[in-house]
């Protein structure tokens, strides 16, 4: 492809060091977007296109710098490093627990971490056709494309084989319903995530996403969500997935590689790094390209419990913190596995604790999870294979601390940083959503006191429909309090987990919330709550108001010149980057909290401030009133800098004259009306 991109090339010399200019054939419909002809994303890397040509032409060359060019204009210039590692700039996720509500403040707490988004908007009927979700909700594809954020729905059949082979059959209608449903509604693509169909549906399911390929438009996507494989089975689900043929017609191929220990089955982990490992080499031995293999991470385990005849039910990774920190237990890490693994016990008398809609009782239990150890090992091997990025099953079930170093492991390997990538949002390393674990004797009211919101506010930041709070169950601080965030348990082998102390005379299992006293004794301090409006991460395809009202204020500022159209395009971008490098910012194009603020100060209008002045004052701000008064009429002899009953005088026939309060005082509103008189 790289050398269909590209018109010519010309090699010059600058202070030294190579520059290689590259001429951009500008129509070619992958790039429209880019040069501000089409309104959604690319869905060609140019960069990386550009290494390829250059590698191609220039096998030897060690070092340079690379210019893009469409005629006159710039679009990307980066340094060519022979040695630079491995970066991975895509991350996905699965929406399916919660609502638009909750999921747009999931999505929030990522730290600008996402790309995509997933959610369960397509189902399918029992004669194959498309059945839309009750999911669905238009408002959340606004937020979430102001947010720079792709929504790209998933279509399951819910492991249901007679709904999945009825939608193959029924695949000519159902991929035109999918196209014409993401055109109308404004989405970003579908994935197909049809599972539990067999090897005899193999080709039937790649001609579905055949279809889907020629009806969606070019700027969406067509991804598949495919069995981990890590045995090459051809049989049976895994049989299913033709991966060589698939990723023709796929902009990648999502690996669920998770499940390796499964509900009914074997105690183990959920996705061990080998198994991984292996998944990902039986997807590039297929004939993969490496730029469409997407690597799913859980964001759960599973546990089992001693002497019970099955296990393997799955638990969300956040709430396993909850039990250590309710009952504490142990936590091992299996080092050739990379996998962690809790022990717990939990005895007669004990709290109780609700998981799934199943009661854990009394016993000892295993439970294989993910932590921030394990899921950075995986990342390595997106490094180590040079991958497009991850995914992840399912937002909202992960411990949020993860989202502190997110970036840094897609941008780095083995701990070594792959190049300049993280963007000025990440350098904050403040966790900007901290968490509180619930301590006996603990109630909504003294936990919102303490972090200065009310009850309400907490119950809305955690989705409490009572004031029933659990002790060890993890509650969001938001806004967060004036304090650091959780560090990372320290490495080791085995970490024992003491468990928050439970007070033996408190006989109840939950704590509630009571009511506060009507009368204190003693005067209490109210925190209130300072209500903060946070602005959106704007990025390149990002569109609505918060982009109008971004290149508005660009254009104040001098740095837009084209017109305010709501659309994040590469004349936005420019403008940004321009921005950014004057006020010395980190000039990604990338408008965070920063580029708000110093916008934000550049362009508003500074309110003036004055001095109040009356009788006895002295110095230049009098010198200054006297002058003005001058120049009105109103005073009459050689300025002193001395505010005397001559002064006092004048100021108070200024009043009368302009219906002021004739106190002889200068105040605001006698400032602003002597300046407006004097500029006449």
């Amino acid at each position: 492809m790289a050398d269909d991109l590209f018109q010519s090339y010309e090699i010059k010399e600058k202070d030294g060091e190579l520059v290689i200019i590259l001429e951009l054939d500008t129509q070619l419909e992958e790039f429209a977007t880019e040069l501000g002809t089409k309104p959604n994303n690319q869905d060609v890397n140019i960069q990386k296109e550009a290494k390829k040509y250059i590698k191609k032409r220039f096998p030897k060359l060690k070092m340079a710098t690379v210019a893009i060019m469409a005629g006159a204009i710039m679009l990307s210039t980066f340094p060519l490093n022979k040695a630079e590692a491995h970066v991975a700039d895509f991350n996905m996720t699965y929406l399916y627990f919660g609502n638009t509500q909750s999921y747009i403040t999931q999505i929030d707490r990522t730290q600008n971490n996402l790309n995509l988004v997933s959610p369960s908007y397509f189902d399918l009927n029992t004669d194959g056709s498309l059945k839309i979700t009750q999911q669905f909700d238009p408002t959340f594809i606004r937020e979430m494309h102001n947010r720079g954020i792709k929504v790209v729905p998933f279509l399951s059949n819910h492991w249901d084989r007679n709904l999945g082979r009825a939608a193959l059959q029924n695949r000519e209608r159902l991929s035109q319903q999918i196209a014409d449903f993401i055109i109308n509604n404004n989405l970003d693509g579908v994935q197909v995530d049809i599972e539990n169909v067999s090897d005899i549906d193999r080709e039937n399911y790649t001609d579905l996403v055949r279809l889907l390929h020629e009806k969606i438009p070019k700027d969406r996507e067509v991804s598949v969500a495919v069995a981990a494989n890590p045995n090459g089975w051809t049989k049976g689900w895994h049989g299913s997935y033709d991966y060589k043929e698939l990723a023709k017609y796929a902009s990648y191929l999502m690996i669920m590689a998770y499940d390796e220990s499964y509900t009914g089955g074997p105690e183990g982990p959920v996705a061990s790094y080998p198994w991984v490992e292996r998944s990902i080499q039986y997807a590039l031995n297929q004939g993969v390209p490496e730029g469409k293999i997407v690597l799913g991470i859980p964001f759960y385990g599973r546990y089992w419990k001693e002497g019970a005849a099955t296990g393997g039910d799955g638990i969300s990774n956040k709430r396993v913190d909850e039990l250590l920190a309710r009952y504490g237990g142990t936590v091992t890490y299996d080092e050739k596995g990379k996998s962690p693994k809790a022990t717990i016990v939990i005895k007669q008398g004990d709290p109780t604790t609700t998981i799934a809609g199943k009661t854990l009782g009394p016993g000892t239990y295993h439970i294989w999870y993910e932590n921030s150890e394990s899921i950075k090992a995986k990342i390595d091997l997106v490094h180590k294979y040079n991958i497009k990025g991850t995914g992840s099953w399912s937002l909202g079930q992960e411990n949020p601390v993860i989202w502190n170093d997110y970036k840094t492991w897609m941008t780095t390997h083995d701990g070594i940083p792959t190049n300049n990538m993280v963007t000025e949002e990440q350098k904050n390393t403040t966790n900007p959503y901290p968490s509180y674990t619930v301590q006996s004797g603990d109630s909504l009211w003294k936990i919102a006191t303490q972090f200065g919101l009310t009850v309400n506010q907490l119950k809305e930041f955690n989705y409490l429909t009572s004031d029933t709070i659990q002790v060890g169950q993890v509650l969001y601080i938001v806004p967060p309090p004036t304090q650091t965030a959780p560090t990372t348990p320290t490495k080791v082998n085995k970490t024992k987990v003491v468990p928050v102390p439970v007070a033996p005379s408190a006989p109840a299992k939950q704590v509630t919330t009571p009511k506060p006293a009507t009368k204190q004794t003693t005067p209490a301090t109210t925190v209130k709550a300072t209500k903060t409006v946070k602005k959106p991460t704007l990025k390149y395809g990002a569109k609505g108001s918060a982009v109008t009202d971004v290149q508005s204020k660009l254009k104040k500022a001098g740095f837009y010149k084209a017109k305010v159209n709501g659309k994040f395009d590469a004349a936005t971008k420019q403008a940004v980057i321009k921005f950014q490098k004057k006020y010395k910012l980190t000039a990604d194009g990338v408008v965070g909290v920063k580029t708000h603020s110093k916008l934000d100060d550049v362009t508003k209008v500074k309110a003036l401030t004055y001095t109040t002045l009356k009788y006895g004052a002295k110095g230049s701000k009098v010198t200054d009133l006297q002058n003005k008064l001058k120049k009105a009429g109103f005073y009459k002899v050689k300025p002193t800098s001395k505010f005397d009953m001559t002064t006092k005088r004048a100021v108070i026939n200024f009043q009368k004259k302009y219906k002021l309060t004739p106190d002889g005082i200068v105040g605001t509103k006698t400032h602003a009306k002597l300046n407006s008189v004097i500029k006449k």
